[in-house]
């Protein structure tokens, strides 16, 4: 609505300026000489002077046309306002002069062939006539309008005055935000704002905030790899795990071996884990070697989210676990000891099952005849 005020304005301005200014005849002339001339210095005094001698014709002369001592004088003398000997052939410029009792009185226009339009210019705010013209030409009301419009590269004047109605900044926002479907600067801005971010959506970047995600990186990670916030993201990803479903298991994995472990005070970690592999056995008649195998195979065929959670719980440090599956990031690191992830060969020693099952208290799970060196899984 700012530049249909504008032009309002401007409207009203023309107007006003009209009627308290009778506009007189304008002629033209190719030279002037032999005459006594005075310069005015003020717009408003050769306004008034015209008006109070009720002059009818003001005399034209281009400054740039001629080089006789009395146009190039009165011209130089305006040299202050930018206009020189050097440049005028290439400005059209134009000096007024108006006849009263034998005397010219002169005033440079600049490049304005009209007074009421150098008052005008002035007062919209035109550096000059040449301006002042073009944006007349150009249907633009004013020199804010007119100085956007040739700062940037509209396709036209009208979307130059809808661009600046609709709040834009310069025209690759207005082209761009049109070509995307927005239709103001504040909705454009928006946009700007979700997308420099790197989402894919404003109701993205909302979503995102409000389940508190620090970037659009993370929130896409998450989203896609199930989880619902980014507390649980971020437990995950410290946990080096991917997903919803592994973060699921990694709790439930580990609320079920505290349980054994708080149940049975005198297992080692090491033997709580042989307690959780040890349920979840078939039914049947299994000697420590046989029983070791078959663990070794529920180890292997769990997927990898189950594993590293058996060996946080035997680890009980999470930075060992970590480390034990982090990726060497450079030919330095990958020369360095660090430990490797726990193998089911490693977890399930024959000796050490035998050990256990001999002596823990197994009875929920089985029985162990040690005549036969046979555990019964119930």
């Amino acid at each position: 609505m700012k530049s249909r005020t504008i032009i309002a304005l401007a409207a009203a301005l023309t107007l006003q300026i009209s009627c308290l200014f009778a506009e007189p005849n304008y002629i033209e002339i190719n030279s002037i000489s032999d005459a006594t001339c005075i310069g005015i210095k003020s717009l408003e005094d050769y306004e008034n002077l015209i008006n109070q001698n009720n002059v009818a014709a003001v005399f034209l002369l281009s400054a740039g046309g001629r080089t006789d001592d009395l146009a190039y004088s009165t011209f130089y003398n305006y040299k202050a306002q930018g206009y020189d000997r050097n440049t005028s052939a290439k400005v059209a410029s134009y000096i007024a002069y108006i006849n009263i009792g034998n005397t010219y009185f002169s005033f440079n226009l600049g490049n304005y062939k009209k007074i009421s339009d150098c008052k005008e210019g002035k007062i919209l705010g035109f550096e000059n006539g040449a301006e002042y013209y073009e944006a007349k030409t150009l249907k633009l009301p004013n020199a804010e309008l007119y100085n956007y419009y040739k700062k940037n590269t509209f396709a036209s004047s009208e979307d130059c005055v809808d661009a600046n109605e609709k709040g834009f900044q310069t025209s690759y926002e207005y082209y761009n935000a049109k070509e995307k479907g927005y239709e103001n600067y504040s909705e454009y801005k928006e946009y700007l704002v979700w997308s420099g971010k790197g989402y894919k959506s404003k109701e993205d970047m909302q979503n995102s905030i409000k389940k508190d995600y620090p970037s659009s990186t993370d929130y896409y990670d998450g989203q896609a790899n199930g989880f619902e916030n980014y507390a649980d993201y971020k437990t995950a990803k410290d946990l080096t795990l991917s997903t919803s479903d592994d973060l699921k298991t990694y709790n439930a994995v580990t609320k079920e071996l505290d349980v054994i472990a708080k149940n049975n005070e005198k297992f080692s970690r090491n033997q709580s884990a042989f307690y959780f592999f040890i349920k979840r056995l078939e039914k049947g008649n299994y000697s420590p070697r046989v029983l070791a195998a078959a663990l070794k195979d529920i180890y292997y065929q769990s997927d990898e989210a189950l594993r590293k959670t058996v060996e946080f719980f035997i680890d009980n440090n999470h930075e060992l676990t970590v480390k034990r599956h982090q990726k060497a990031e450079n030919r330095y690191q990958r020369y360095e000891q660090s430990p490797s992830p726990i193998t089911g060969d490693e977890l399930f020693s024959e000796s050490e099952l035998k050990a256990f099952i001999e002596n823990a208290n197994l009875k929920e799970l089985g029985s162990f005849n040690k005549e036969k060196e046979i555990f019964t899984k119930k």
